[in-house]
């Protein structure tokens, strides 16, 4: 007769990402192994995260970053902005471009992010943009600093300010930053 003979498994292996826990799994897709915390249950079974597009961990932004989408949102923005004030009477359609170009821009330059930092960013550009807009059709019109008192209806007109459509092309672009990065 002969000693019974013992079946054993794989053995186990280090996560990816935690290397400090053992497993067994692995990515149904890749074959990393992976942890039950890193491991996402989707219909095929489970994935490491980047096979299941979840986003790595949110690390601080940091001051370059931080540079970096406020000057590319920037170089987008002012430009829209500046055209915005020499043709006030497109701000609906200006206002989208420039609430998706910005965004985008914003966007690039810190690949990946989201978050209340860069909804921050974002909609700070487009606030920025839509002053400087506001400022141009202003000089354009011979309106100086000084005399400008938005009560007065001819500043009002000379401005193509009227309260309820202001808002609402102001809105838009703010929104669509914010919404951009939720």
């Amino acid at each position: 007769m002969s000693a019974p003979s013992t079946i054993t498994g794989p053995a186990p292996v280090r996560c990816t990402y935690h290397p400090t826990v053992e497993t067994l799994l692995r990515c149904s897709r890749c074959g990393k192994p992976i942890c039950p915390k890193c491991g996402v249950r989707t219909p095929v079974g489970m994935r490491c995260p980047d096979c299941a597009g979840v986003a790595a961990q949110v690390l601080p932004l940091g001051v370059p970053g931080f540079l970096r989408a406020i000057g590319f949102g920037m170089a987008v923005a002012l430009p829209i902005a500046v055209v915005m004030g020499f043709a006030p009477q497109w701000d609906f359609y200006l206002g989208m471009v420039l609430g998706f170009a910005s965004a985008e821009m914003v966007a690039r330059a810190v690949p990946g992010r989201r978050g209340v930092d860069m909804q921050i960013i974002a909609v700070a550009v487009v606030v920025i943009a839509l002053l400087v807009s506001r400022y141009v059709t202003a000089a354009t019109l011979g309106v100086s600093l000084a005399d400008l008192d938005f009560m007065r209806p001819q500043v009002q007109k000379a401005l193509y300010l009227r309260p309820m459509p202001d808002l609402v092309f102001a809105g838009i672009p703010i929104l669509i930053a914010f919404f951009r990065f939720r």
